[in-house]
């Protein structure tokens, strides 16, 4: 009798653990509009609430995607955890038309993880570097977009008024957040003048990466690689790109109105931008609900709504069928 009972107790502290864990995921019985990335070695997508199922694409850490249901509880990692469906981000969509994906919900977050690359290793930074397109001086008032690639090779694309050129230079990870930096294909990065390129100030170089925010990667014993984050302000093209999915303390205007750890801000700021040029148009509004942009808070939250909650519903009955 004794065993029965012992039996009874854990199955009820199990159920109880398992429905407490779920419930993280709902907010005034509701399912949560938006949730963080809460990995380091990222999140992969699936097609469907297993292990077994193919890999979509990846999510990297901090990410915050647009949770659309709740599925079944399974213990992966040691996490007993739901599965959860998500709206893929906008920037793996192969056509216009919304597409989804399940992860598993022990690594999401209703807060954004604080940024933190202190116990980084060598494969941590190098992720770190591919995850995102850089940008950086190459001459006088003159910027250009980096991009690492896995195979070791980096690439600087440069602008300015009447010219544009593309460098090369091959890279090499090393510990204690080292960068080996070799092979650059031409000489005028750094300048001040682009007629007038220095000797290379990188070429067959070693420098200590220093990671200060999100937003900043620098190189310790000089300004040879520095390389900034930002959200560019061409609209129309910023909502197919992965700058839209990332957050930080991140001023966009001078005045403090808006709320800069939120999703929403995305929204306000595009909306705002437009209405001072009276160029804001509903397929504007229309996209950003679309692409899963929360506007909680503002005079657009309705059509949020009105447009997830009948797709939330029909997701949520699929889902079901998984339990």
């Amino acid at each position: 009798m004794k065993k029965i009972i012992c039996i009874l107790f854990t199955f009820v502290i199990l159920l109880t653990s398992a429905f407490a864990d779920k419930n993280r995921f709902y907010e005034n019985g509701k399912v949560v509009d938006t949730m963080y990335v809460n990995s380091r070695e990222g999140l992969r997508v699936r097609n469907e609430p297993s292990l077994k199922s193919n890999r979509l694409c990846g999510l990297v850490h901090r990410i915050p995607v647009k949770v659309v249901a709740i599925g079944r509880i399974e213990m992966i990692d040691g996490i007993t955890a739901p599965w959860v469906e998500i709206l893929i981000p906008r920037y793996e969509w192969k056509r216009e038309e919304p597409e989804y994906g399940w992860v598993f919900g022990g690594y999401l977050v209703k807060e954004q993880p604080e940024f933190d690359s202190s116990n980084w290793d060598s494969a941590a930074v190098k992720n770190y570097l591919m995850s995102r397109e850089w940008q950086m001086l190459v001459w006088y008032d003159n910027w250009g977009s980096v991009n690492f690639y896995e195979n070791g090779r980096a690439e600087i694309i440069g602008k300015s008024m009447s010219s544009s050129k593309t460098w090369t230079f091959n890279y090499q990870i090393l510990s204690g957040n080292r960068i080996k930096i070799s092979n650059i294909s031409d000489t005028q990065i750094r300048s001040h003048s682009i007629q007038q390129p220095p000797d290379s100030e990188i070429y067959n170089q070693t420098y200590t990466l220093e990671f200060s925010d999100n937003l900043h990667v620098r190189t310790k014993e000089s300004s040879a690689l520095d390389l900034f984050y930002y959200v560019p302000a061409d609209f129309p093209e910023l909502f197919t790109r992965r700058e839209l999915y990332e957050t930080d303390d991140f001023q966009w205007h001078s005045g403090n109105y808006y709320d800069n750890k939120q999703f929403r801000n995305y929204f306000e700021f595009y909306v705002y931008q437009k209405k001072r040029f009276n160029e804001i148009q509903d397929s504007d509004i229309q996209n950003f609900i679309k692409y899963g942009l929360s506007p909680e808070g503002t005079g657009y939250e309705q059509q949020y709504h009105d447009y997830w909650n009948p797709i939330m519903e029909e997701h949520q009955k699929k889902a079901d069928d998984y339990l």
